[in-house]
């Protein structure tokens, strides 16, 4: 295998998932390849050369061992078009910061190496599980970095309370890395189930999942059937218009999304989605007839129903 070959192999495997330089010897290995260790160690100087502009060469440490591994930037669909022919309305775009390039760092590592964390504040309310405002030094275990509508969030265990939270990266003020490693394939498994159950990242009113049968006129339908947003998402034909079917739970979020379309979707079941659309519109009738001070609500929590 020539230098280059070997290096083309190296990135692709290095971009598959993370190695050490063992695993790495091992897969060359396999390759009828005669390079040693010291030459991978040579070769990751080279790498970098061949990568792409939204690439980078990485490594952190887990269990005193090294992994090397290549990240790949979000936004090398928009650096690669980004010409006369095409341009970016940056519309939902999260703001880039040093904070939160500085807490998706920390939160990267602890997830690498299986550590929690200590979140000394919480600002605001994103996703309904910081609805109570609660802020102050929160024991977390990060599981899994989520990027969902162009911001960057954050899923993870509730060492205390015992449950998955998701929280925006920009809500959270201060973060310490613990030395304690947690169960982290253990609660992965809790993450998934959680997030499969949730309508984006927002929480759900209660732990049950629902039927959710919607009605949308045929042109809204070209357009959502185009697009992901859930994962159980199915469609039908009923009388002309196409009916959405969905599994999950009822949230801020799913009310939201509803309201989008505005007049060109209806509920069809279950009754208790029914009541939220209804209630949620209420709300919004009698704010703007209102002229009091607007205060910030939740009609998702436990608290408001």
């Amino acid at each position: 295998m020539k230098q280059l070959e070997r290096l083309l192999f190296l990135i692709k495997a290095l971009k598959a998932k993370a190695c050490t330089t063992h695993e790495l010897f091992v897969q060359l290995s396999e390759q009828t390849n005669s390079s040693s260790i010291r030459q991978l160690q040579r070769d990751f100087k080279d790498i970098a050369l061949l990568l792409s502009n939204n690439e980078t060469l990485k490594s952190y440490r887990k269990d005193k061992l090294k992994y090397f591994f290549i990240e790949i930037s979000q936004s090398d669909f928009t650096s690669a078009n980004e010409s006369k022919t095409y341009k970016n309305t940056n519309f939902y775009v999260q703001s880039k910061s040093k904070h939160i390039d500085f807490n998706l760092n920390a939160i990267e590592n602890a997830i690498k190496e299986s550590k929690s964390i200590v979140i000394s504040e919480i600002k605001n309310d994103e996703t309904g599980d910081n609805n109570n405002f609660e802020t102050k030094n929160i024991f977390f275990q990060p599981i899994q970095i989520l990027i969902h509508r162009d911001s960057y969030y954050v899923g993870g265990y509730n060492i205390v309370k015992k449950c998955i939270q998701i929280f925006g990266i920009n809500q959270i003020e201060k973060v310490a890395l613990s030395n304690q490693c947690e169960l982290l394939a253990e609660r992965s498994k809790m993450f998934d189930d959680e997030l499969n159950k949730r309508f984006g990242v927002t929480k759900n009113i209660n732990e049950h999942t629902y039927k959710i049968v919607l009605e949308v006129s045929s042109v809204l339908a070209g357009f959502i059937k185009n697009h992901h947003w859930h994962a159980t998402q199915k469609f039908s034909k009923k009388n002309g218009n196409t009916i959405i079917h969905l599994e999950c739970g009822i949230n801020r979020e799913l009310l939201g999304w509803l309201f989008q379309w505005m007049y060109n979707i209806r509920v069809v079941e279950p009754e208790i989605l029914k009541l939220y659309y209804e209630k949620t519109i209420n709300e919004i009738q009698n704010n703007n007839k209102s002229k009091a001070t607007l205060v910030y609500r939740n009609l998702f929590n436990d608290n408001e129903n």
